[in-house]
C-alpha cells in the first residue's frame, strides 16, 4: 500500500512540475509495477464521420495518441490548434495514429466545428464504452498507447501539443 501511495504521488508531482509527456521511468512505476491489468490490450473501437470503425486491435503496432474533447469545453479548444498542427506534423509518419474523439457524440456538429476553423484534423467518437484503466469524467484527456497498445500515459487537462520535448518523445516511442 505505501508503493501505491509513493507511486501515486510521484505521479502526481511529475504532472505537476514536469513535461506534459512523461519518460519511461515513470512509465514502468505508474503503468508496469503499479497495475499491470492496465497494460493489457484494451477493446475499444472509434467511429468516424463517414462511419467506418477503427478499433485499437487494428492499430497494433503505431503509437496511439487519444485526445477526448468537447466542442463547449474551453480548455479543450485551447489545446485544438497544437493538435491540429501536431496531426499535420505526423500525418506522413505511419507509426503515429491522432484520434481527436468528440465526447458529444455528434460527430456532424463537430465536423462542422472542424471545417469552420479549418483543422486538418478528422473527429471520431467512441464506438464502444471507454475500458476502466482508460475511462475519465474530465476532458480534455490525452492517452497515449504504446505500439503494443499499451498504456504509456493518461494526461488529464489541457496540453501543448507543440512543445518539442513531447514530439520528441512521441517520436522516440516510435522507434521503439
Amino acid at each position: 500500500m505505501t508503493k501505491r501511495v509513493n507511486c501515486n504521488l510521484l505521479l502526481l508531482v511529475s504532472l505537476l512540475f514536469c513535461s506534459p509527456f512523461l519518460g519511461k521511468a515513470s512509465k514502468r512505476c505508474v503503468v508496469e509495477e503499479e497495475n499491470k491489468s492496465r497494460t493489457e490490450g484494451y477493446d475499444l473501437s472509434f467511429r468516424d464521420s463517414k462511419n467506418n470503425v477503427v478499433s485499437l486491435d487494428q492499430l497494433k503496432g503505431k503509437v496511439v495518441v487519444i485526445n477526448l474533447w468537447a466542442t463547449w469545453c474551453p480548455p479543450c479548444l485551447a489545446e485544438m490548434p497544437s493538435l491540429d498542427q501536431l496531426y499535420k506534423d505526423f500525418k506522413g509518419n505511419d507509426s503515429i495514429v491522432i484520434l481527436a474523439v468528440d465526447m458529444d457524440g455528434n460527430l456532424s456538429t463537430s465536423k462542422k466545428f472542424m471545417a469552420k476553423r479549418k483543422y486538418s484534423l478528422p473527429v471520431y467518437q467512441l464506438n464502444s464504452a471507454l475500458p476502466n484503466g482508460l475511462s475519465t469524467k474530465s476532458i480534455p484527456t490525452t492517452i497515449i498507447l504504446d505500439k503494443a497498445g499499451k498504456l504509456v500515459i493518461k494526461h488529464v487537462g489541457g496540453m501543448n501539443f507543440g512543445s518539442q520535448k513531447f514530439r520528441k518523445s512521441l517520436m522516440d516511442l516510435s522507434k521503439e
